[in-house]
């Protein structure tokens, strides 16, 4: 009953709103049209004044005020369609905002494949036009092949440095290097080669699975079943209907919250990447689903993969070789897992065991 009145509250007060703004535009388009009539009246009766005094001919009277109406016509036109052209012109203000906030791409020169070295150097992001930094003063470095595990309070800025570390969006200040070379000198086509990215909210395409865990790509079938079985999903995928040709529907809705998040690390696996990112990756996933991404992780340290895992579930971080601590946008502690881990749970034991606040 409470959605059922806001919604008829919000429909109200939205229907209300269409007729006065239907009302103005009515009275304006009226007011102009008996404008443009009295104008036209006012010439065709100073015409004809003329025509008798025989200071202007018959001829003259008419093309007068034939033309005078051929004039105010688009006048006329363009008040009636005044709520179009505002909004014609609010969409190329925004669109034009929009292109100068993203400069155009340049031409980069292609870098060799990265091994997967990380640094972070100084590093603070904030939202434009606010003073208040989101991630302040990040600094440290993964070596090639190193996992690290990142934890902390919600809010404490863990997504915002995974977008960081992807290359979504740039620091306010500092550097984000791969490889030391900043993010931002790579080609985004090419760095997206390089990357695997599994964010908390995973989308995927009205397509096949094939084409999903592809990105797209043509001719990636091998590469494809790879992935799958890297992220533990190849034998889960035969079983559906038509295999890896299965639609899955607009946003993954024809299959599993599981399902769908270990194909979403298919496709971050793919092409085995130099750097893997995974935000919350076993948020949907089961028992059996937490062993397959532990024994992933695994698989892509050998093969000299850096992955960097955000989770509040411990299960999800044993195969990392750190676990750096963030705190309201800073980092509070990083070191060896075990170190860190055994500083953490005696700050938690307190809570879990129902002790004094």
């Amino acid at each position: 009953k409470g959605v059922g009145r806001r919604w008829s509250r919000d429909r109200d007060r939205f229907l209300a709103r269409q007729i006065e703004a239907g009302d103005h535009a009515t009275g304006v388009s009226a007011v102009t049209r008996f404008f443009r009539l009295s104008m036209q009246s006012l010439i065709l009766g100073l015409g004809a004044w003329l025509a008798i005094e025989h200071l202007a001919s018959v001829g003259v009277m008419f093309a007068a005020t034939f033309m005078l109406g051929r004039a105010l016509q688009p006048i006329e036109q363009l008040v009636g369609n005044w709520r179009g052209v505002i909004s014609a012109r609010s969409a190329y203000l925004h669109i034009t905002d929009t292109l100068a906030a993203q400069p155009p791409e340049r031409e980069l020169m292609d870098l060799p494949r990265p091994k997967g070295k990380v640094q972070f150097e100084g590093v603070h992001y904030g939202l434009p036009n606010t003073a208040k930094f989101i991630l302040r003063a990040i600094s440290f470095q993964l070596a090639a092949g190193e996992a690290l595990g990142v934890v902390g309070p919600s809010g404490a800025g863990k997504s915002t440095l995974m977008r960081l570390l992807v290359g979504v969006v740039r620091p306010t200040s500092g550097s984000v290097r791969l490889d030391g070379a900043d993010l931002h000198t790579w080609a985004s086509g090419a760095l997206g080669r390089h990357i695997g990215y599994l964010p908390q909210d995973i989308e995927l395409f009205s397509d096949t699975v094939a084409a999903n865990i592809s990105r797209f790509g043509e001719n990636a079938d091998s590469e494809v079943v790879r992935a799958a079985e890297l992220a533990g999903v190849h034998e889960l995928i035969l079983r559906l209907p038509q295999g890896y040709n299965t639609q899955i529907g607009d946003g993954g809705a024809a299959i599993s919250g599981g399902l769908r998040q270990r194909i979403g690390l298919a496709r971050a696996v793919f092409g085995t990447p130099s750097l893997l990112v995974l935000d919350e990756p076993s948020s949907n996933l089961d028992a059996e689903g937490d062993g397959a991404l532990t024994h992933c992780i695994a698989t892509l340290k050998q093969l000299g993969t850096t992955v960097v895992i955000v989770s509040h579930r411990s299960a999800t971080l044993i195969g990392v070789d750190r676990i750096m601590l963030l705190r309201d946008g800073t980092i509070e502690a990083i070191g060896p897992r075990d170190a860190v881990a055994g500083k953490l749970l005696p700050a938690r034991s307190p809570a879990a065991a129902g002790g004094p606040a």
